[in-house]
C-alpha cells in the first residue's frame, strides 16, 4: 500500500510538471499481422500529432493515478469482504444455466472456489484481456503508442496493449507504470475517428455476477462429477449386486447418447461375474429420481456372458491385460435409439438413398461426366441415409448390445453385438481395432465409420 501511495504522488508530481513543459504529443497506431511462427510483424502505422494544450492536458490528467494489478478488484468495486463472508448470497448470483442441483457435495466444493479471491483476480484479468490474441478468423492486432515531447525531445512514452479486439488498456509508460483507464481509450478513439462498440468495463454487482458465473462454469466438469450425490441413496442400492467404481453426470452428447431432455447419470459397475478388464456402464436418465435399475439387474448377466464369449475379443483381453471393455446399458436396454438411428437409419431414409442412386443413372444414360466424384457422392449419401447400410429390421437391431473396446494403447473402437452373435465394428478412433487386419483404413484420418461385420472368431462377413 505504501508503494502505491509513493507511486501516486510520484506520478502526480511528474504529470503536473509534464503539463508545464509538454508541447506536443504524437500518437502512433500500429497494426500488426500474424506470422506462422506465432510471432507478428508490423503491417502499417498511422500517426496523429497533437499540439492543442487542452487536448494534451486531457491525456496527462489521466496519468495522475497509477494502477496495480494486485488491486484491480477494488478498482472495479468488488467487495472482497462480502465475498468471503456470504457464500450462499454469492451462489445466488449464478444463472444456473447448467442446472446444477447444488447438493451438499457440490456446495462444499464450490464454496471453496467462490471464497478464493485469486479466482476472481484470474477471471477479472481474463475479462479485461479479452481479445488479446490472434484467432482463426482474426489476423491483425492494434497497438497505440503515445510519445510526449518538449522542444522535439522525447520525455515520456505510453503504450497500449497489443490486441485484436476489446480494450486498449492497460497502458504502460516507460517506467513500467500501468493505467487501466477506459477514458484514455475513448480519447484515442475520438482522435482517430474510430466508431467502437466497446463499452466501459463492468463494475460492482454486474461484474461480481459475471465473475461468479465464470468461476462456476469453469468448474462445471468437477460439479458434474459430484451431481450423482443427489441420488446417492438410489446409487447405493446397486451395491447389493455390484461394486460401484465411480459415478458422474454426463455433460456431453453424441457417440453414446442423443440430446436427452433430462440429465443422465453414468455409474461404472463391476462384480465377480465380469472379467477383470470388463465393466458395466449404467447410463440412467433422471426425472426427480434415477431410472429404475430393475431391468439392468435382471438382464446384465446374460449380456455380460455374451460379450465375454466373443472368441476373438475374449482372446485379446486375456493376452492384453491393459485392454478393457465398457458394456453400456441405457435406462432399460443395452442399446439406445440414438445409436440405432445412427447405425441403421430407417426405411424412409433408405428409400431416399435408392432414389438418389437411381437419379445418378441419368449421367450414364446421357453419356455425361458428372462435375463431382460419383463414388464419393454415393458414399456420403449412403452414410447420411443408411448409416452402415445393413438395413437391419428394427426389431433385430433393437436387441443389440452396445460396447466400447479400449486396447492397451487406449485406442477406442465402438461395437454392436447383434442378436445372432455377429459383431458390428461401427467406429474406430485410430488406425487399428484389436488384431483385425483393416488395411483400407490405414491412410484415413480421424474417426472412421468402419461398419464391418464379424463372426465370433473375428472373420469378416461380407455384405
Amino acid at each position: 500500500m505504501r508503494k502505491l501511495i509513493i507511486l501516486f504522488f510520484l506520478s502526480f508530481s511528474i504529470t503536473a510538471n509534464c503539463q508545464n513543459y509538454i508541447d506536443k504529443i504524437i500518437i502512433t497506431k500500429n497494426v500488426y499481422t500474424a506470422r506462422y511462427n506465432k510471432s507478428d510483424s508490423l503491417y502499417k502505422s498511422e500517426n496523429k500529432t497533437i499540439t492543442n494544450k487542452k487536448a494534451i492536458f486531457k491525456i496527462l490528467e489521466k496519468l495522475k493515478k497509477v494502477d496495480s494489478k494486485n488491486y484491480l478488484l477494488s478498482k472495479y468495486k468488488i467487495d472482497t469482504t462480502f465475498i468471503k463472508n456470504n457464500p450462499d448470497e454469492i451462489l445466488k448470483l449464478y444463472s444456473n444455466k447448467l442446472e446444477f442441483d447444488w447438493n451438499s457435495k457440490q456446495k462444499e466444493f464450490i464454496f471453496k472456489e467462490l471464497g478464493n479471491l485469486n479466482n476472481y483476480k484470474k477471471e477479472l484479468d481474463e475479462y479485461l484481456d479479452n481479445g488479446c490474441c490472434y484467432t482463426m478468423h482474426n489476423f491483425y492486432k492494434n497497438e497505440y503508442v503515445i510519445n510526449f515531447y518538449k522542444n522535439s525531445n522525447l520525455t515520456n512514452q505510453l503504450k497500449s496493449r497489443k490486441y485484436v479486439w476489446g480494450y486498449k488498456f492497460p497502458w504502460s509508460d516507460n517506467k513500467g507504470n500501468l493505467y487501466f483507464d477506459y477514458e484514455i481509450d475513448k480519447i484515442i478513439e475520438k482522435i482517430f475517428n474510430e466508431q467502437s462498440k466497446i463499452t466501459a468495463p463492468k463494475k460492482g454487482e454486474d461484474l461480481l455476477k459475471y465473475l461468479v458465473n465464470e468461476i462456476i462454469d469453469n468448474n462445471a466438469q468437477h460439479l458434474y462429477k459430484l451431481s450423482p450425490f443427489t441420488y446417492e441413496n438410489e446409487i447405493n442400492e446397486l451395491k447389493k449386486e455390484f461394486e460401484v467404481i465411480s459415478f458422474e453426470q454426463i455433460y456431453a452428447y453424441g457417440r453414446y447418447i442423443g440430446l436427452e431432455k433430462n440429465k443422465v447419470i453414468k455409474t461404472t459397475l463391476h462384480n465377480e461375474k465380469m472379467l477383470p478388464n470388463v465393466n458395466l456402464q449404467f447410463l440412467a436418465s433422471v426425472d426427480k429420481s434415477i431410472y429404475s435399475k430393475d431391468t439392468l439387474i435382471a438382464s446384465y448377466e446374460t449380456i455380460i456372458n455374451r460379450i465375454q464369449n466373443i472368441n476373438f475379443i475374449k482372446n485379446y483381453l486375456s493376452k492384453n491385460s491393459d485392454s478393457r471393455i465398457d458394456v453400456y446399458f441405457f435406462n432399460n436396454k443395452p442399446i439406445n435409439n440414438y445409436n440405432i438411428e445412427s447405425i441403421n437409419k430407417n426405411p424412409t431414409d433408405w428409400k431416399k438413398q435408392d432414389e438418389y442412386i437411381e437419379s445418378l443413372k441419368w449421367y450414364e444414360k446421357n453419356n455425361i461426366k458428372p462435375s463431382f466424384n460419383l463414388k464419393e457422392a454415393i458414399k456420403t449419401s449412403e452414410r447420411n441415409n443408411c448409416g452402415c447400410n445393413f438395413r437391419f429390421e428394427k426389431s433385430f437391431i433393437e436387441k443389440g448390445v452396445f460396447f466400447e473396446f479400449f486396447d492397451e494403447e487406449d485406442n477406442s473402437t465402438i461395437w454392436i453385438l447383434l442378436p445372432d452373435n455377429t459383431v458390428l465394428l461401427y467406429i474406430m478412433d485410430n488406425e487399428k481395432a484389436l488384431d483385425l487386419k483393416l488395411t483400407e483404413f490405414e491412410e484415413s484420418y480421424g474417426i472412421k465409420f468402419t461398419c464391418k461385420l464379424f463372426n465370433s472368431d473375428g472373420i469378416e462377413i461380407k455384405k
